[in-house]
C-alpha cells in the first residue's frame, strides 16, 4: 500500500519524469506483477527511470537500460541489444556435486540448479568450460554479469593486476 500511495503522489502533479527506486521491493509475487504492469502503463506518455538490482522487474518493464557499477556507466542499450551481445557466452554444464566449490573457484557461474545427476551449472564464458557444456539463450541477469566481469577484467589489466 505504501508503495502505492508514494506513486499516487508522485503523480499529483502530472510529471514528465518519474524516477522510482527499488518499487517492488517487499512486494509478494501478486502485488509485483500488478506494480511492474502499472509502471509499464506509466511509461506510455512519460519517462520512466527505474532503479533496482530486481532483474525480473527489468525485464518486464524496461525498453532501455543502463548498466552503471561502481557509478560508472558501462553499458546503455535496449535490453535485446544487450541480451544480443551476450549470446554465444553463456553455457549449461552438469557437475558432481563434489566438484561445485573448484567450479565456483574458476568461472563465472550466474545460476545452479540440483539435480539428480549433479549440479546444473549456468556459466558466462567466452568459450565453453568443458567439452560437455551447451550454448544456452542468455536472460538478463547473465548479460549483466558478463558485462560486469568484462569491466573489472578490463579495469584489472590496466593496473596491471590481472
Amino acid at each position: 500500500m505504501k508503495q502505492r500511495i508514494g506513486i499516487a503522489q508522485a503523480l499529483l502533479n502530472d510529471p514528465r519524469v518519474l524516477i522510482v527506486d527499488e518499487p517492488t521491493v517487499g512486494l509478494d509475487p501478486e502485488q509485483r506483477v500488478a506494480f511492474r504492469n502499472l509502471l509499464t502503463d506509466l511509461a506510455g506518455d512519460r519517462i520512466v527511470i527505474l532503479s533496482t538490482h530486481i532483474v525480473s522487474d527489468v525485464e518486464a518493464t524496461a525498453t532501455d537500460l543502463a548498466i552503471v557499477h561502481h557509478g560508472r556507466l558501462l553499458r546503455h542499450a535496449p535490453p535485446e541489444l544487450i541480451l544480443a551481445e551476450a549470446a554465444g557466452r553463456v553455457w549449461e554444464w552438469t557437475v558432481p556435486s563434489a566438484e561445485l566449490a573448484a567450479a565456483r573457484q574458476r568461472l563465472l557461474i550466474s545460476n545452479t540448479i540440483r539435480r539428480p545427476d549433479g549440479v546444473q551449472l549456468r556459466v558466462i564464458a567466452d568459450a565453453p568450460p568443458d567439452a560437455a557444456a551447451r550454448p544456452v539463450m542468455p536472460t538478463l541477469e547473465d548479460a549483466y554479469l558478463g558485462v560486469i566481469a568484462d569491466a573489472e577484467a578490463l579495469a584489472a589489466e590496466s593496473t596491471g593486476a590481472a
